[in-house]
């Protein structure tokens, strides 16, 4: 690829000014696209590239950055650039342009407002600015026009982490380190088969090659996938994850697109060629893990660690679903990754650049992904990342592009404004062995998740002061809420049907998914919640759930009501179980019932079930909000809440992350403790009793 850094590299021997920390700031939403993109097109699937069946967006390649200024005295400035750079300002006399020399401009006493327009085909235009007084940061205002467009009038984007002159984001990579495998050995036709033990990504380094030819490369997650292949002919059957490479006579090779696996074999298939050994660069995001969990039970910590390895190696420029097979980027699991990261890492830059990648720009093509559920997740998550980070700039970057994709979806409901299964549209849900739609019906579970996208809306609508818009959203959620459990709801069975159909009618197929979301997102009376309980979620005649991106949500529900020493039980059996067949990560799918090989079986294909998954590390999640029972109730933990639960346990302790630091809890059948890093909290001891935390204080409490 082309680099164009114009003029940030003049800056090395320039000294910096005192004054506030500057950072490279962007078009709201660009490198979320960028990265997405970029690491979206590493997919390898049979041999080749495999990119998204959704439309990819391109960032801006010319942007306008503006910041009101008021000085007293002639101000000079540092600036670097990716990209073609012009400054210009605003003064009484008019509009100037001028030219940075070196890196380096100085702003006249009567400049009103500074102005710079950068152009980048390659990398998002992006700028760096330090003066005394003027730094850049997200308080400058952004526009993709030429001229000034009060349409565009955003905050920019920016990053704590990029803040060196000398490296803008787009020249950014991410950390490797080096990784031998455990063990290897030769297999049939000088092919070398190693095995790295665990799940890992990275680029693979093939050292002593001898002769020229080429080799195919099978990464796998599990040493019978890696054998699957017949060697007689190289032919690497229903295999997804190989590629062919050409290899030269020489010391070492390094792969320049980066993989996940545990296994790897290399087979000659063309020429004298052997490879000596392997090794690779692990990368990672290089994130500290500040979130913590220790408990009584040696397999449930367990749990929690292989749920963080997970998360971590999911967890790229923006998080992806799997590391061997998809490298794509899926609403559906992204919205859990972040809210298992908000208990784990605490990476809120990851979270709101993996948002702007799922939503693209305007005009809207189809639904997020193309599946109308993970369009209704997004909005969600944009109001639960408000919440968690604190961030006071997304709500005007983003509400823009939350009103254009509503609107589009709102665009696709049925003439009763329900959301229906459009040609062009897969109501997903989840991977299930019945089926879970039908063309033209109306599912619960896809209406209640309308609602609260509407709502979620309207609660941003409101931050940016778009009040009728927020009014509108409402009316339409209650109209939509209201009628949902008198239509679905069936006495005889206790719970919510799954389906209404094309003609009115109701299917008769009883399912989890309405039920556990009706329950914490608070559809039912009191006795219809203890028939949904007892019914629905603890009956084993109702279709169970296999995915743990479902358990997920199912688990939740029993959290949200107190049940966490029955969710103990089933995260020790569901994860558990994996990590009895020898997980090192946490997988797409789990069924008990299945044996030997069939457990990496899906799609239909021998080996195409993912064995390290986003939505596997749920476990962070509801060990963090439901047992150390740490919630913000006001956006970025400036008021928050600590209801512990020890869901069976003889004692919890562990730290959830926060802007200001972290929130610490220490929870047995005797006393409570809480240490907290800033923020006003309130601790909800067993028996009901509220007690306040003062910011940045440790409180302790019998158990009464």
């Amino acid at each position: 690829m082309k680099k164009l850094f114009v003029l940030a590299g003049l800056l090395a021997s320039v000294n910096l000014l005192a004054g506030q920390e500057a950072r490279w700031i962007w078009y709201p939403g660009d490198y979320g696209i960028w990265w997405g993109n970029e690491i979206q097109s590493q997919r390898l699937q049979w041999g080749g590239r495999l990119t998204p069946f959704w439309p990819l967006y391109e960032p801006h390649s010319r942007v306008l950055f503006r910041r009101a200024v008021h000085l007293t005295v002639d101000e000079p400035v540092e600036i670097g650039a990716d990209g073609h750079a012009t400054v210009c300002w605003h003064s009484p006399s008019g509009y100037h342009e001028g030219s940075a020399i070196l890196g380096k401009f100085t702003l006249p006493k009567d400049a009103t407002a500074i102005e710079i327009k950068i152009q980048n085909n390659d990398r998002p235009p992006s700028v760096w600015v330090k003066g005394p007084h003027l730094v850049s940061d997200s308080e400058w205002k952004v526009g993709w026009t030429t001229t000034w467009d009060t349409d565009d009038d955003l905050p920019a984007d920016s990053s704590a982490r990029f803040t060196d002159p000398l490296t803008p984001p787009g020249l950014t990579s991410l950390p490797v380190e080096r990784k031998n495998p455990v063990w290897s050995r030769e297999t049939h036709g000088h092919g070398l088969l190693a095995d790295f033990g665990e799940e890992t990504y990275g680029y693979l380094r093939f050292k002593d090659i001898r002769g020229k030819g080429a080799v195919r490369v099978i990464y796998a997650e599990s040493e019978s996938e890696a054998l699957a292949v017949d060697l007689a002919n190289t032919k690497p059957g229903a295999l997804d994850g190989w590629e062919m490479l050409m290899l030269e006579e020489g010391a070492e090779m390094r792969r320049d697109i980066a993989h996940g696996f545990r296994f790897v074999h290399v087979i000659p298939v063309d020429g004298e060629v052997s490879v000596g050994a392997l090794a690779m660069d692990r990368e990672t995001k290089g994130l500290p893990v500040r979130g913590s969990f220790r408990c009584s039970d040696a397999e449930l910590n367990e749990i929690w660690d292989v749920s963080v390895r997970t998360l971590e190696l999911t967890c790229r420029e923006v998080f992806i679903e799997g590391i061997k097979r998809d490298h794509w980027v899926w609403s559906g699991d992204a919205v859990q990754s972040f809210l298992m990261n908000y208990y784990v890492f605490g990476d809120y830059d990851g979270c709101r650049d993996t948002l702007w990648t799922l939503r693209g720009k305007d005009p809207v093509k189809c639904h997020l992904n193309r599946i109308m559920d993970y369009t209704f997740y997004w909005f969600d998550a944009v109001e639960k990342y408000r919440l968690y980070s604190g961030d006071p700039y997304i709500a005007r970057q983003v509400y823009p592009r939350m009103k254009t994709l509503l609107e589009f979806a709102l665009g696709r409901l049925d003439a009763a404004g329900r959301p229906v299964d459009r040609p062009g549209d897969w109501m997903f849900i989840d991977w299930a062995p019945e089926p879970l739609h039908n063309t033209g019906g109306v599912t619960a579970f896809e209406q209640m998740l309308l609602v609260r996208a509407l709502e979620a809306t309207a609660a941003l609508a409101k931050e940016v002061g778009a009040a009728d818009d927020a009014n509108a959203y409402l009316a339409r959620a209650k109209k939509l809420r209201d009628e949902i459990v008198p239509r679905y709801w069936n006495e005889e069975k206790g719970g919510l049907l799954h389906l209404m159909k094309a003609d009115g009618s109701l299917d008769e197929q009883l399912t989890r998914y309405p039920n556990m979301f009706g329950l914490f997102y608070g559809y039912f009376d009191e006795a219809k919640r203890a028939r949904v309980v007892k019914d629905v979620l603890l009956n084993d005649n109702v279709l169970k759930i296999q995915t743990p991106y479902m358990r997920f949500y199912e688990l939740e529900s029993l959290c949200s009501l107190g049940m966490q020493e029955t969710v103990t039980k089933e995260i020790k059996s569901y994860w558990g179980g994996m990590l009895n067949l020898g997980a090192t990560s946490f997988w797409e799918l789990y069924n008990p019932s299945e044996k030997g090989v069939a457990h990496y079986a899906m799609y239909g294909r021998r080996y195409g079930k993912s064995l390290c998954h986003a939505w596997g590390a749920s476990p962070t999640y509801l060990l963090g909000k439901y047992y150390l029972g740490v919630t913000p109730t006001q956006p970025g933990f400036a008021a928050y809440e600590v209801k512990p639960n020890l869901g069976g346990l003889e004692w919890i302790e562990g730290d959830v992350p926060a802007p200001f630091g972290r929130i610490h809890v220490k929870f047995d059948k005797k006393s409570v403790s809480v240490l907290s890093d800033g923020g006003k909290g309130v601790l909800v001891l067993p028996t009901g009793q509220r007690v306040d935390i003062p910011a940045g204080c440790e409180i302790s409490m019998p158990i009464p």
